[in-house]
């Protein structure tokens, strides 16, 4: 096969097995001759593959249990996906992850195409429809079929590339191919293009989609509905920094009421069993979840009791530590009441059993079968924490506490224990320094790099305080989930990590490994790869770059 020929759904027969209809030649596409079918079709336009695991595996929220903690205390754990486990964590590519392990970043790239390709088969699919029959209306299924085209795209960006910075400069960084054809092949003249063009795309796709976006489907828990759909921008308008459209499609997506849109039904009880936990996390009736996704993942097997964890200080820093009101308690006393800090062995790290694996039996008697994720993709709380750090960075400090309050106030429903409550001065308190634990530095509030990202991103020290307290929440609120890397992107939040007995290192702001390198056989195959710090281009343009040294608050 030719080298300048790449394929982005199906890099190896196995993983497109069981796709439906990409399994047949494109031309097959006049099949689908009804919006019902249409309909069907775009139930797959959702990737099956996760990005938690590389993405915990590259964040602050997991440390090495073989590495010495400070006291000498370390362990000689195995790991479970074998040695991609040890590229992950030190930021080197997954080389030796497989190609049917759903975590891999080859089958984040393979899913995300492969449901970007169920969306334009999908589109092209209703062109024709609406072409034979003039009273047919398609405008519902096209709004799904486009924002699941941007989102899929959205991820890609935020996983194999830099962090958006703004229009000029992202134009200095790699994007990845914006498809709007359903064909198989791409060829090398399709080239990666810019991060700005990227995101112009994705824009222009969930602008359109947005105008049509409906409730109408059987199962709207599990499709962009229309509070998934403006959950959906809410994060894509506040990663590309434009403040007022992230407090408009929050609002549009939270009501009058936000607090109606909290998990404060999942607080307020016990659960005596790990499933129960997992079903009540993910139940289609929470108001909270405006979008459920699943994934085919092992993530929680290499997470729990394994070598690499939510120990020491990533536990610290996230669920097993303090906050602004209930500095008086070792964790929040949320988890005790729904039991949701779980271990296999608390020496070697704790999860948040909020989502989880579901296991699917092909054959019970010889033990195998599917493994599966529900993930609350888009939330109410998430959703919330968005809108809040969009006020803080207009300075409306009221409208910003009132939203992080709401988020706070809604976790207390179930404890008995008297909590603060959260105040402006105990916000600026609580993340004023950083915090210490018997000597050792715990890393909740960190150095945000904003300045550096983007000259003109500029915040000052209050800002700075408020900055990390909404940051802490979200870690707390998306732990296991990975979204917590693309804060540390946003942000160019600095990660330490000590990996067995070798030197702690420190992954820079800017530093080029912050998009995750795509696959090797599609590097293979002819696609140009995630491009090394100062590369330049044959016009000398510097695509990776370290802008001006200004000062930001410490």
């Amino acid at each position: 096969m030719n080298k300048k020929i790449f394929y982005i759904l199906a890099l190896a027969s196995v993983i497109l097995s069981g796709c439906g209809f990409l399994d047949k030649e494109p031309d097959n596409r006049t099949d689908i001759k009804t919006v019902a079918q249409v309909n069907k079709l775009l139930a797959t336009a959702y990737s099956n593959a996760d990005f938690a695991w590389i993405c915990e595996m590259s964040s602050d929220n997991i440390v090495d249990n073989n590495s010495e903690d400070g006291s000498w205390t370390r362990y000689n754990l195995g790991v479970n996906k074998g040695q991609c486990e040890n590229e992950a964590f030190a930021w080197e590519p997954t080389n030796s992850a497989s190609q049917t392990d759903g975590d891999a970043p080859i089958r984040i790239w393979s899913g995300a195409y492969h449901a970007i390709a169920v969306a334009n088969h999908a589109l092209d699919a209703m062109e024709t429809i609406e072409a034979k029959d003039s009273t047919v209306d398609c405008s519902k299924s096209r709004a799904e079929a486009l924002i699941c085209r941007a989102y899929n795209h959205f991820v890609l960006a935020n996983i194999f590339c830099m962090p958006y910075r703004d229009s000029a400069l992202s134009e200095m960084s790699q994007g990845v191919p914006y498809m709007t054809v359903s064909e198989r092949v791409v060829y090398s003249n399709a080239d990666r293009g810019t991060l700005t063009q990227l995101y112009a795309n994705i824009e222009k796709d969930l602008l359109e989609g947005l105008k049509n976006i409906s409730d109408d489907y059987d199962q709207p828990k599990y499709h962009f509905n229309k509070q998934a759909a403006y959950a959906f921008a809410t994060r894509f308008y506040l990663y590309k920094r434009d403040y007022d459209k992230v407090i408009h499609y929050a609002t549009l997506a939270l009501g009058s009421n936000p607090m109606s849109c909290m998990r404060t039904g999942y607080w307020s009880k016990s659960y005596a069993t790990y499933e129960s936990l997992l079903h009540a996390y993910s139940d289609t009736q929470s108001p909270s979840n405006f979008l459920l996704t699943t994934t085919n993942s092992t993530v929680y097997r290499s997470i729990v009791g394994g070598r690499y964890a939510c120990n020491r200080q990533a536990s610290r820093a996230s669920i097993y530590g303090t906050g602004p009101t209930w500095q008086s308690f070792r964790f929040h006393p949320c988890y005790v009441k729904v039991g949701g800090l779980r271990t296999a062995d608390q020496n070697y790290g704790l999860y948040f059993a909020h989502s989880g694996e579901y296991f699917e039996y092909s054959d019970k008697i010889a033990g195998i079968g599917i493994p599966h994720n529900v993930n609350a993709t888009f939330t109410g709380e998430e959703t919330l924490l968005c809108r809040a750090e969009a006020y803080i960075m207009k300075h409306d400090y009221a409208n910003a506490l009132a939203d992080l309050k709401t988020w706070d106030d809604s976790r207390k429903v179930g404890t008995t224990e008297t909590l603060q409550e959260l105040t402006e001065s105990l916000i600026e308190s609580f993340y004023r320094g950083n915090r210490s634990e018997s000597g050792t530095e715990i890393n909740i509030v960190t150095r945000l790099n904003c300045s550096k990202i983007c000259p003109d991103w500029v915040i000052d020290q209050k800002q700075f305080y408020w900055l990390n307290c909404v940051l802490h929440f979200r870690r707390l609120e998306t732990i296991h989930e990975g979204l917590r890397w693309f804060d540390i992107k946003r942000y160019g939040i600095e990660v330490r990590h000590k990996q067995g007995m070798e030197a702690e290192k420190i992954l820079k702001w800017d530093d080029p490994r912050r998009a995750i390198q795509i696959p090797a056989s599609v590097i293979e195959a002819g696609m140009t790869p995630n491009i090394s710090l100062n590369t330049k281009t044959t016009d000398n343009t510097q695509l990776v770059t370290t802008s001006c040294r200004l000062t930001d608050p410490e």
